[in-house]
């Protein structure tokens, strides 16, 4: 038996990348699944593909920013499924800017999605899970798993306001796991960097405000990491499976740090 089987799992920020490859692991894994994400054309595809291997997929276009549209979101998923019992916050953004050029338009974009859109997507499903049964004698009535970063456990140069976006998702899964124990489990993952287009991006930023050659940015993190190799999404998934699993049941409040052992703490 796969260890998702028929659990009903929002993913959010699933066209793409971490989220993408999450979708992929819990459908590999037996789950039924909401894929979420403001880019439609991206999780309508990336449906389809899976439905035709036999899951069970409702996609829905979410603009996360918005707290009502994570209450519909919600709704619609426990209409369609009957209920939740895993929801990844994966949904992400980033600008990179010093901390003396970063606007007031900047910090709310961050904030907006990463810290504010996470807390009202947190707090509609976990009113949602608290109501419910569990699926076994024992077990929680839900699992919330949060994106968060390394970057939120250290402050750095030019991403001050992403920083302070994902150390406030690494308080919020500790309040909410606080408050939503025993029933509802909180945790996150703290990921290094991933190879996705999101770095491709963060890379060209970085290295255009340092004059540096394009990919150097990206080459010198990966340089850094002491398991010798660039960190992909799949690895960020298997946390994200286990965090889903039964076998993380007496687990809540943590914060994983999924990064090649980049940061030691």
């Amino acid at each position: 038996m796969t260890r998702l089987n028929n659990v009903v799992a929002i993913i959010t920020g699933a066209g793409r990348g971490i989220g993408e490859a999450i979708a992929r692991r819990y459908a590999s894994e037996g789950a039924r699944l909401v894929l979420a994400d403001i880019n439609q054309d991206a999780v309508t595809s990336l449906a389809s593909e899976l439905s035709e291997h036999g899951v069970d997929v409702l996609p829905l276009s979410i603009d996360i920013s918005d707290p009502e549209a994570s209450s519909r979101m919600i709704d619609e998923s426990t209409e369609y499924y009957g209920r939740i019992d895993v929801m990844v916050n994966n949904a992400g953004v980033i600008r990179v800017k010093s901390f003396l050029e970063t606007t007031t338009q900047d910090w709310d974009y961050m904030q907006s999605v990463n810290a504010r859109g996470l807390f009202f997507s947190v707090q509609a499903c976990a009113r949602q899970m608290l109501s419910q049964v569990p699926l076994a004698d024992g077990r929680p009535t839900g699992k919330i798993i949060n994106m968060s970063s390394i970057a939120g456990r250290s402050g750095r140069g030019l991403i001050c306001a992403y920083s302070a976006s994902k150390a406030a998702v690494i308080m919020i899964t500790q309040s909410g796991a606080s408050e939503f124990s025993p029933k509802v489990t909180v945790n996150s993952i703290c990921p290094g960097p991933v190879d996705t287009e999101m770095w491709v991006k963060i890379d060209a930023q970085w290295a255009a405000i340092e004059g540096k050659p394009t990919g150097s940015v990206w080459s010198e993190r990966v340089k850094g990491v002491p398991m010798g190799r660039a960190q992909k999404p799949e690895d960020v998934a298997s946390m994200a499976c286990f965090l889903a699993s039964k076998d993380s049941d007496f687990i809540t409040g943590q914060s994983y740090h999924v990064d090649g052992g980049l940061l030691m703490l």
